[in-house]
């Protein structure tokens, strides 16, 4: 299947018939090298591809000819209306000129707020995953007294920043630590223990490419917070790791539900499974970086991921093609 998708993608850039630019819209504020790797893999693997990327920073784009673009990738961090309205203002204007010359759009600017924890929690559940119970913290004080009627444990975190740092209360007095006048938006929620037998966390992501779902890195960890940097790197955990991502997800059809009722073309998953081994999705990334280390185990996940990418790309960008030779496997 995988030696099929790069044939695909051989004829679809040999066979382009009226070739077009890819518009990738970035914040030169903020996170102004999201996806550098992807495109540089691009070079690297599909040269001919390459020259179809066209980058452009907000604030300050300004496009005098849209007759050239195909597609038009927003690559803005999320939640982007709540974040950073001054981008969100311009990335709409953008994206009004692209609806008006039928320019296809993956991951629509208003889409991004989907990604605000608080809500995209209630919007999953409801298509029948778990999701754990989250409070939004609009008054401390109030907070202190009433804890939103959760129990302890529970996180509190931010409800619209990636990767940002999380806290554990275990009672009450430990809310007196947490500082509060650090978060954007800060939130509560619920503590879902999810460890082993064998003391391990782990933390699955699944990536949603349009209909076309490929599971991607599997962090295990001795500790609740899975991140890269304590990850568990011995052989066997490896080996679990590779098993996962060259396979096929099993919770593909649901993540799939999630995807679609959250409105994204194009994200990542973040779950993980409880006691019961229900699947429980901690949240959805619309800005998903593929990942954060590229060990060279990993590279054959990475390699699957782009092409995928880079197939979806093109075809959304509605190339012309002849029809494919497909290599044997």
């Amino acid at each position: 299947m995988y030696n099929q998708v790069r044939q695909t993608l051989k004829q679809l850039i040999n066979n382009v018939r009226y070739p077009k630019r890819i518009l990738i819209a970035r914040q030169s504020d903020h996170q102004s090298t999201y996806n550098d790797y992807f495109l540089y893999w691009v070079s690297q693997n599909f040269p001919e591809a390459a020259n179809l990327f066209e980058v452009q920073y907000l604030p300050g784009c300004k496009i005098t000819n849209w007759d050239r673009y195909a597609l038009f990738l927003p690559w803005l961090q999320d939640p982007l209306k709540e974040r950073f309205p001054h981008i969100y203002q311009e990335a709409k204007l953008l994206e009004s000129e692209c609806l008006s010359r039928n320019i296809p759009i993956i991951n629509p600017i208003d889409t991004h707020s989907s990604s605000i924890k608080s809500v995209a929690a209630k919007m999953i559940r409801d298509v029948g995953i778990r999701t754990a119970e989250t409070i939004k913290i609009t008054d401390v004080e109030d907070f202190k007294k009433t804890l939103g009627g959760l129990s302890t444990p529970f996180l509190i975190r931010e409800d619209w920043v990636h990767g940002s740092e999380s806290f554990l209360v275990q009672n009450r007095d430990e809310l007196d630590s947490v500082p509060f006048d650090q978060f954007i938006a800060p939130i509560a929620v619920e503590f879902i223990d999810t460890k082993d037998e064998e003391g391990l966390y782990r933390k699955y992501r699944y990536f949603a490419i349009g209909d076309m779902g490929i599971p991607g890195p599997l962090m295990l960890s001795h500790g609740w917070e899975v991140r890269n940097n304590q990850r568990v790197l011995a052989e066997k955990q490896k080996a679990e790791e590779i098993a996962y991502f060259s396979g096929e997800d099993p919770n593909h059809e649901k993540l799939q539900q999630a995807r679609k009722a959250l409105g994204f073309d194009y994200m990542a998953f973040d779950y993980s499974y409880d006691a019961e081994g229900n699947m429980v999705v901690w949240e959805p990334n619309p800005f998903a970086v593929i990942w954060s280390s590229r060990q060279p185990y990993q590279m054959p996940s990475i390699d699957r991921i782009y092409t995928a990418l880079l197939k979806f790309y093109l075809e959304r960008a509605n190339i012309s093609i002849k029809e494919p030779t497909i290599a044997s496997k």
